[in-house]
């Protein structure tokens, strides 16, 4: 007797087990099988079976990760956030958010990584699972890199992790970024390879985390300045001079600094904004004002 339940219960089942042996192609036929049988005659979501399809979904997004197809990844991902009828296990919402998060991260878009590896942290926790120091770690990691002035584990949900071996390591890493100390994070970074750097998700961030802190570094340490040598400030920051420049030019060209650089001398100069310079930027606007009303007054005499 067919027993629609019962087959769609065992054959996620075995599709579990598919997953685990990585035997991709006869995967994909089962995951391809079990999602006709979730939706209806026009492709929309049989309701009752919302749960079911988002933990297909689920095993779809780990097959695609290991495959490294991101883009069929992304679709499935929002697919997965266009479904409403689920009521899903905190563990398998924990992994789709997981799988968001790294697919944001690997765009640059920081604030919906950050987003993204919040709601699966959340998710573990409540699911009791393991993967949510990991996923803590990852969050801490698009913080930085978004140069958010949230420290992420000072909320309550992170607080009960922070004596966790791996959490020191990431805390250590949080305390030399907020004090740009770029000594300390080096530091923190060869001292701590098994808990950062062992990771290839987090090694594979690490270059745009030390060009971020580098750069907030230089822009608070010329500040002070109107003309500062490039090599002073290289070596102060203990990285190269080329180096150095390259990053200014970036400040520069981001404006988030006004400065020029003399690369024969090696100088780079600021621009400094006097009082001259603004009450003289006062009188120009009042002076276009006026010239503005002036015209207005004689084309409504004339």
């Amino acid at each position: 007797t067919k027993n629609d339940r019962l087959w769609l219960r065992t054959s996620l089942r075995l599709a579990k087990l598919l997953l685990e042996q990585r035997a991709y192609p006869a995967l994909d036929a089962l995951l391809s099988e079990l999602k006709r049988e979730c939706e209806d005659d026009s492709g929309a979501v049989i309701l009752e079976r919302g749960t079911q399809l988002l933990e297909i979904h689920a095993m779809y997004l780990d097959m695609y990760g290991a495959q490294n197809e991101f883009k069929r990844l992304k679709d499935t991902y929002l697919q997965c956030m266009a479904i409403k009828s689920a009521i899903p296990h905190p563990r398998i919402m924990g992994f789709i958010c997981e799988c968001g998060g790294k697919m944001y991260m690997s765009e640059c878009n920081w604030e919906q990584a950050k987003a993204n590896f919040f709601d699966a942290f959340k998710n573990y926790d409540e699911a009791g699972s393991p993967q949510r120091v990991q996923v803590l770690k990852y969050l801490v990691l698009a913080s930085l890199l978004s140069e958010s002035e949230v420290n992420p584990l000072a909320s309550p949900e992170a607080m009960a992790y922070v004596s966790d071996p791996a959490i020191v390591a990431i805390t250590a890493l949080v305390a030399a970024f907020e004090g740009q100390d770029v000594a300390k994070f080096e530091h923190t970074l060869r001292h701590n390879t098994a808990h950062i750097q062992d990771d290839p998700f987090i090694a594979r961030y690490i270059d745009d985390l030390r060009r971020t802190l580098r750069m907030q570094a230089l822009e608070s340490a010329v500040m002070p300045y109107t003309r500062i040598s490039i090599a002073s400030l290289a070596k102060r920051l203990d990285m190269a001079p080329a180096d150095a420049e390259q990053l200014l030019v970036a400040l520069i060209l981001d404006k988030r600094l006004r400065a020029n650089i003399d690369q024969e001398q090696g100088i780079l100069s600021l621009e400094q904004d006097t009082a001259d310079h603004q009450q003289f930027d006062a009188l120009n606007k009042w002076a276009s004002n006026m010239e503005s009303m002036l015209r207005s007054s004689i084309a409504s005499l004339g």
